[in-house]
């Protein structure tokens, strides 16, 4: 997909200023304290929501229609209105924010793409992007009981079911970010695939590339195995957008 842009460039550099002058070790970010992680989940979504709904009233007000103007109205009501907040409350925590999450950049691509006359990134990762292994889904992405230590915890990837060193190989182009061995993900990789998409393989039997390899669509560059925090032979698999997880299954067709 070529090299970054400019835009992403700068972003990349200065994460990673960030994470050198914090001593931070990017796979061992689990690390952190469950509940630090889910007051950081929980700020992203709510700045993510506030901003949407701002744009809605700005649109409302700018175009004026019998149908803005009803949304405006309603809006309103609802702000004037005593509701049972307690309730609300409830109904709010079991709605999929993942999903709003997801849905709300799929929209702001679309519309850059829109203006731009060029594709979305999940549209160019469908067209070119493949699967490391063919597997079932073993454990979904997402928010799981942790299959060792039993706790609620977030799930960034997705984990394949294979044997134990069945050829990994990379999803499309690009060029090795890192490689080694981490506590959690045993021997992994991580694969920066150009315009703020990157992809991450872990619990790896053996690696075959290094960091800084230039790998092409296709390329073995390891064997699935059980290293790490793992409870048996599987590939875990993670699909990364400026920095953030994404569901790779909403992205990548699954065999």
């Amino acid at each position: 997909m070529g090299s970054y842009n400019s835009q992403y460039e700068e972003y990349y550099r200065n994460l990673r200023k960030r994470r050198e002058g914090n001593g931070f070790n990017y796979f061992n970010k689990k690390s952190s304290s469950p509940a630090s992680g889910y007051i950081g989940r929980r700020i992203i979504r709510d700045l993510i929501g506030t901003t949407l709904l701002f744009f809605i009233v700005i649109i409302c007000k700018l175009v004026v229609t019998p149908q803005t103007q009803a949304v405006y109205n309603y809006s309103k009501k609802i702000v004037n209105e005593n509701y049972d907040y307690k309730q609300a409350y409830t109904k709010i925590k079991s709605l999929n924010l993942q999903g709003i999450e997801e849905e709300a950049t799929d929209f702001i691509e679309k519309m850059k793409a829109k203006v731009t006359g060029g594709k979305t990134i999940k549209e160019r990762i469908e067209n070119q992007f493949q699967m490391p292994v063919e597997g079932k889904v073993s454990s979904p992405y997402g928010y799981r009981e942790d299959p060792i230590d039993k706790s609620k915890k977030f799930h960034e990837g997705i984990d394949i079911d294979v044997k134990e060193n069945t050829e990994v190989k990379a999803v499309f182009n690009g060029k090795v970010k890192d490689a080694g061995e981490d506590k959690v993900l045993g021997k992994y990789v991580l694969i920066d695939h150009g315009e703020g998409v990157e992809t991450k393989y872990g619990h790896l039997n053996s690696l075959s590339v290094q960091k800084g390899k230039e790998v092409k669509k296709g390329d073995i560059i390891g064997k699935s195995g059980n290293t790490g925090k793992s409870t048996g032979p599987h590939l875990h698999f993670e699909l990364l957008y400026m920095g953030e997880n994404k569901n790779p299954q909403n992205y990548i067709a699954i065999k």
